[in-house]
């Protein structure tokens, strides 16, 4: 006898899913679906973020040929505006506000269309020459400038001087080759002038008051950076000293540095040291210029940055040594000696690409007269 239909129905709906078993399944193969989307999308951006910092390296180290020669004919450019503007006033620079700040807009010069421009000139000899600095000079600035103590500042003087001195013979709280050997790995002082800033890193006392444990520089150096130079070795210029070294100028020397800019008349610089800051130590002109270049044709930028020393002699402003009709004026760039004989107007301290040089504190004279970092004129 056959069952009845309705037994039999039972029987087979109970072996089909419930609707909660299915939607938990469905979820199930949501979330796995989800999660592979998830997990591809991950891999699809890390790919693309690689292969976008490969492509700006490749782009920094196989620059094509054109934006290089561009972005240093834009350096000549700053050259030549800064040349003839000095030899306007007689050789002399004092200030970007003689009209040397801006030299595309003086030279006239047009950017091509596709291309962006900018240029940065920055005075170096606002800074104190810490190569040179004496050492009484240096322990006022550690103390009043930094808040050393009287024995941590005698210290780091000491150990500065041993470094860079010529000779072996440790200071009573300096020291030497035969120290540093000690340690791992070891090495030996520079017996010289120190060659960037961050070479202090390197000297017992310093590595741990201007740089963290893992050696990176610290708030202490920054400031450190905006008041000194080893670059430099002359007169600090007054026209683009920042505050904390002309305070320390005006300690040092006996004058009020809220009064230095007063008097001015016509222009918003000095371009003689006043009778109460006259020392060595203070002057008025441009020793040494930074002027940093960098060009846009797309996202990556080439940068040039060349650190120069003025040199408007009058034999080499007179244009005796122009290339003319006369064979020997042709351009010369072989010999030392024959460089010499083109007379160039500037003395190149260095040149490097992909780099725009430490970064600089605004001039107290600024402040002092109310006029804004941007102004290039008066």
């Amino acid at each position: 006898m056959i069952p009845p239909i309705q037994r039999r129905s039972g029987t087979f709906h109970s072996l089909l899913p419930t609707s909660h078993s299915r939607r938990r399944r469905d979820g199930s193969v949501l979330v796995a679906v989800l999660a592979i989307i998830l997990l591809l999308t991950f891999i699809i951006t890390r790919f693309m973020e690689e292969a976008v910092e490969d492509l700006e390296y490749r782009a920094i180290f196989n620059e094509p040929a054109d934006v290089r020669s561009f972005t240093y004919s834009m350096l000549e450019v700053a050259l030549a505006t800064v040349h003839e503007v000095a030899l306007i006033d007689e050789g002399k620079l004092y200030a970007p506000e003689q009209g040397w700040a801006d030299p595309l807009s003086y030279a006239g010069v047009e950017v091509p269309n596709g291309w962006e421009v900018q240029i940065q000139l920055q005075d170096e000899s606002g800074k104190l020459p810490l190569n040179t600095m004496n050492e009484a000079t240096l322990n006022r600035m550690l103390e009043e400038s930094f808040d050393f103590d009287f024995g941590t500042a005698r210290e780091l003087s000491s150990m500065l001087l041993d470094w860079i001195d010529a000779d072996d013979s440790r200071r009573l709280n300096g020291a030497e080759s035969e120290d540093y050997l000690r340690r791992n790995p070891p090495y030996r002082t520079a017996n010289g002038p120190l060659q960037s800033l961050e070479e202090l890193r390197l000297l017992e006392i310093w590595e741990d008051e201007f740089f963290d444990e893992e050696g990176r520089p610290n708030e202490l150096f920054s400031k450190l950076n905006t008041m000194v130079s080893v670059i430099t070795s002359g007169a600090a210029n007054l026209n683009s000293s920042p505050q904390s070294v002309l305070e320390l100028l005006a300690l040092q020397n006996g004058f009020d540095e809220d009064e230095l800019f007063d008097g001015l008349l016509d222009l918003p610089y000095l371009e003689s040291v006043p009778e109460s800051a006259h020392s060595a130590s203070s002057g008025v002109e441009v020793e040494v210029l930074r002027i940093t270049v960098s060009t846009w044709r797309g996202q990556v930028p080439f940068t040039v940055s060349a650190l120069v020393e003025p040199n408007f002699s009058s034999e080499a402003s007179s244009g005796g040594s122009a290339p003319g009709s006369r064979s020997e004026d042709a351009p010369k760039t072989g010999a030392l000696s024959e460089q010499k004989a083109i007379n160039y107007p500037f003395k190149i301290l260095q040149v490097s690409e992909y780099t725009r040089g430490s970064p600089s504190a605004p001039p107290a004279r600024y402040s002092a007269l109310d006029i804004g970092e941007e102004s290039d004129s008066f």
